[in-house]
């Protein structure tokens, strides 16, 4: 009797505490959300994690492989060249000036090439105003594109062809023609570089491995070599790094088949950097 007597008594006590939540909050205790904004919250942090995992990979990886195609980008870059100066200008969608990251030692680099990929020229344009960067150069007249490598902070950006036409008029520069070499081996000022390549296909991940014929090369802009790659139409740039600070080895992936161009640069001690040009075909 005296259990039955305690156990009603409990009830009626719980009841009465329920009521008085309910009447002073509006709120049924017994459906509290917490948990489930708390396991949500676990979930919102898990796939945070992800994704900040996945983005560290992926820049990881862009630390020696930088392959532009298109895409949107937030950053507008302008070339031109006149008086033995080429002038890089560059403002972004908000119509200002974009913060630039250093990478490979500079904060800029541009990569100059005639319209029938037969000239080739790499510069590092130093800042002169707050929206220009100058190089010295002397181009002959002609039609050339150029592409700015940098990294602005911040911002997306895509590096795309900017058309620099040097000397007046529109003279007509002829097109790229090329077909893939036959001899891989090129002698450049008595060096000689040879290049074996794996998975020259659009399903491989394209290996470039350059043999120096005994010849230890300088480290030049934090890298024991650099490789620009461009399609015959000079659309699809690729400014590609060595797969580690000891090696002349590089990895790309080159998502349309068709014929490349292909610039290696090595420096060397007794010679500063030379540039060792190759075509390579793409296949599916």
């Amino acid at each position: 009797m005296k259990i039955r007597y305690w156990a009603l008594v409990g009830v009626l006590y719980v009841a009465v505490v329920i009521g008085s939540y309910t009447a002073i909050t509006g709120a049924n205790p017994l459906e509290s959300t917490d948990m489930h904004e708390d396991h949500g919250n676990a979930e919102e942090a898990q796939e945070s994690y992800e994704v900040s995992s996945v983005q560290n990979e992926e820049d990881g990886q862009m630390d020696h492989h930088h392959q532009q195609t298109d895409g949107a980008s937030d950053v507008h870059t302008d070339v031109s060249y006149n008086g033995g100066e080429v002038r890089v200008q560059l403002e972004d969608v908000h119509g200002t000036v974009p913060e630039l990251e250093e990478t490979h030692e500079k904060e800029m680099h541009l990569i100059i090439v005639s319209n029938d990929l037969e000239d080739f020229i790499h510069l590092h344009p130093e800042r002169e105003e707050d929206a220009i960067h100058t190089a010295p150069t002397d181009l002959e007249n002609g039609h050339y594109q150029a592409f700015v490598d940098m990294a602005p902070k911040d911002r997306n950006y895509v590096v795309q062809p900017n058309d620099l036409q040097v000397g007046e008029g529109k003279q007509a520069s002829p097109s790229a023609s090329l077909s893939a070499s036959e001899n891989l081996t090129q002698e450049i000022n008595g060096k000689t570089v040879t290049l074996e390549t794996e998975g020259l296909s659009t399903s491989d991940t394209t290996k470039l491995d350059f043999d120096l014929h005994g010849e230890e090369p300088e480290p030049y802009l934090g890298a024991l070599g650099h490789v620009v790659i461009l399609d015959e139409d000079a659309e699809t740039f690729i400014h590609v790094h060595p797969t580690s600070d000891h090696t002349t080895t590089f990895e790309t992936h080159i998502d349309q088949p068709g014929l490349y161009k292909v610039w290696a640069e090595f420096q060397y001690e007794d010679t500063g950097v030379l540039t060792f040009p190759f075509v390579l075909q793409v296949d599916e």
